[in-house]
């Protein structure tokens, strides 16, 4: 049973970043409620004179509840002849590739069709554009996003994301002399443009700008019809400010759905919501990249 080959899948690594809270009972949204304008201060102009009044006005931020579910049915002679547990096997296939959907969901749920709204698709979120596909541009671009939290968000990024193929391009890049910009932080390196903590993957792997960098595969590879569809984005952001809710991933197995045919239906299903929508100013999406070339 343990030496079969599973289905590769990538996991939740961005979806863990954010803040995760447990979905609320008995309810299909979540409202968040949200200053719109604030109140003021000033100076009194002298004793016993009117002080700076302006009401604050407020609204509220909507999260419908959404279900990621997936099934599949046995033969009951599968179950019962198998030499293996093969239910044990569906089922963490099923689990397997519900973590993924939850992290693509996250990323870019289009709201839509019994999607979440993802990051990608959150009205509000910033995005800085590179000026050119080169570790000037792209390491300017990064530095112009954390600034950019700083000054909208008052409050510092916390997390800098990208895809995988875009990390080996950042180690990939050698300076005029031939030697690696980014180096093993074993090695204590100086002046170097990052540094690789780990050979990991959808984990922290290194370090950019004093913000540890995480790798997710799930972060599309196609968006940017000026780059013909082959751009990844990075996200900088304060992942605390994104809320993902979510109730316990259960499983099903039903005998009786089609027990006419001798099938048993296993069923794995879970409920959540999400917003991205708290801060946007907190998240920013740098584009303009295109697909790195190797060698």
């Amino acid at each position: 049973m343990d030496s079969y080959v599973e289905l590769a899948r990538p996991g939740r690594a961005f979806a863990n970043l954010v803040q995760n809270l447990p979905l609320p009972a008995g309810t299909d949204s979540v409202n968040i409620p949200k200053l719109l304008t604030g109140t003021a201060t000033g100076p009194q102009v002298a004793d016993n004179t009117a002080v700076t009044q302006v009401d604050l006005t407020d609204t509220f931020i909507n999260a419908p509840v959404r279900t990621i579910a997936g099934q599949q049915g046995l033969a009951i002679q599968l179950i019962e002849q198998s030499p293996i547990a093969f239910d044990e096997v569906v089922f963490r296939d099923l689990m397997s590739d519900h973590a993924s959907q939850v992290d693509r969901q996250v990323l870019n749920g289009s709201g839509a069709n019994g999607q979440i709204l993802g990051v990608h698709q959150t009205v509000g979120i910033q995005t800085v554009t590179v000026s050119t596909v080169s570790i000037q541009g792209v390491y300017s671009a990064i530095a112009n996003a954390i600034q950019r939290i700083h000054t909208q968000r008052y409050l510092p990024p916390e997390v800098i994301v990208m895809h995988p193929r875009r990390w080996g391009w950042f180690l990939s890049l050698l300076d005029g002399q031939q030697r690696p910009l980014f180096l093993p932080a074993a090695s204590g390196p100086m002046n170097v443009a990052g540094v690789l903590s780990a050979v990991a993957s959808q984990q922290v792997v290194g370090q950019m700008h004093g913000l540890p960098v995480v790798t997710d595969p799930n972060i599309g590879t196609t968006f940017g019809a000026g780059t013909n569809g082959t751009e990844d984005v990075i996200y900088v952001m304060r992942a605390s400010d994104i809320v993902l809710w979510e109730g316990a991933v259960r499983t099903r197995v039903l005998q009786d759905t089609k027990a006419q045919n001798l099938t048993v239906l296993l069923q794995v299903f879970s409920y959540l919501a999400f917003s991205a929508a708290r801060y946007p100013a907190s998240i920013v999406e740098i584009a303009g990249l295109t697909g790195p070339v190797f060698g």
